[in-house]
């Protein structure tokens, strides 16, 4: 999975063929699939990525695999737009990933990989419901994969990808024990988890990419600015204009309150966002108020009055207006600002 922030774990599985990492079964050519259909998503080519795993599918039919990788770039998807557009069809791969699992392991049970997929099936739906907002029951369905994942590391020490999903539910599950410790299996045990997410970044078998983004994340939560920058920078490289790279520069430079910095971020987020042929207002009004408040930082006044006027001005899809009402309310508060800081400046000349 790919990250965003307030997510509990990624978006997307990456491959990275690794001696060192528990060998799966796939064809050869299946794993050149899922490696191109992953590259495709981070370079934001989304049709081809879900024609590419369409193929994976007809290459191992009756086996999770295709249809989590699909369920996964689903949700990429769904993040980087930001809308539920491909809910439906998200929730039927991620059913049929678990029901195949399942048949696959009443046969073979001892089979790591089946229970590595059965985990992550179950775990991807609760986090997506974690991040829609259901954060308790989203956590609960969540814990319902971790015994799966666990299994697949009894049964092959080696299967780095399974540490991913624990290291991820263990590290946001701590950050937000204080409102779910009424749970008897809630624990602060970020420690371990932040460790796991490490390991499946440095040594997971499809788990690279994503490892790499969700311990960047987690470096932006932690206030670790530098790590979490230089973890980004990595990923962008790897795939020049990727919004989920993007995204984390640009946020932790915010976070970090180097508006200089932050600036030419957002305005090449907020161009790319508007050459897409999907856009519901979201990101572009986010844009637009990160902006004004990076220029109001460093003094650009008139700058930051137009960011805000067009933040509060721009129509946006009926599904997002609630969403962005807290965003319209901060852009009201700067263009106030800047607006009494233009009129302050003439009144000294």
């Amino acid at each position: 999975m790919i990250n965003r922030p307030g997510t509990a774990a990624g978006l997307c599985l990456l491959v990275l063929a690794g001696s060192a990492s528990a060998q799966t079964s796939f064809p050869p050519e299946a794993k050149r699939l899922i490696l191109q259909g992953i590259e495709q998503t981070l370079s934001l080519e989304f049709d081809s990525c879900l024609a590419t795993f369409h193929r994976v599918r007809e290459l191992m039919p009756g086996h999770p695999a295709g249809y989590l990788h699909e369920a996964a770039a689903l949700q990429s998807m769904m993040m980087d737009y930001e809308t539920d557009k491909w809910e439906e069809r998200f929730s039927r791969c991620i059913d049929r990933a678990v029901s195949t699992a399942d048949s696959l392991l009443r046969i073979s049970e001892d089979d790591p990989w089946l229970h590595f997929y059965l985990g992550s099936a179950r775990s991807y739906r609760g986090l997506y419901d974690a991040k829609s907002g259901r954060l308790i029951s989203g956590f609960i369905l969540a814990k319902s994969g971790l015994g799966s994942l666990a299994k697949a590391v009894e049964l092959d020490t080696t299967l780095y990808d399974a540490l991913l999903g624990l290291g991820s539910y263990r590290y946001w599950a701590g950050k937000y024990y204080r409102h779910l410790k009424w749970l008897p299996w809630i624990a602060d045990e970020r420690e371990q988890g932040i460790e796991q997410v490490r390991i499946a970044w440095q040594r997971g078998t499809f788990t690279r990419w994503v490892g790499l983004n969700s311990l960047a994340w987690i470096e932006w939560d932690r206030g670790n600015f530098e790590e979490a920058l230089a973890l980004f920078q990595q990923g962008l490289e790897r795939f020049p204009g990727s919004r989920f790279f993007l995204w984390g520069i640009a946020d932790t430079r915010f976070k970090a309150e180097a508006w200089e910095q932050a600036l030419p971020v957002y305005r090449e987020i907020l161009a790319s966002v508007r050459g897409e042929s999907l856009n519901n207002g979201f990101n572009e009004v986010t844009c637009l108020v990160k902006l004004a408040k990076c220029c109001l930082e460093t003094g650009r006044f008139e700058a930051s009055f137009r960011y805000a006027d067009r933040a509060l001005e721009m129509k946006v899809e009926r599904k997002v207006e609630k969403r962005v009402q807290h965003l319209r309310e901060e852009a009201d508060g700067i263009r106030h600002t800047a607006l009494t800081e233009l009129g302050r400046i003439s009144i000294i000349e």
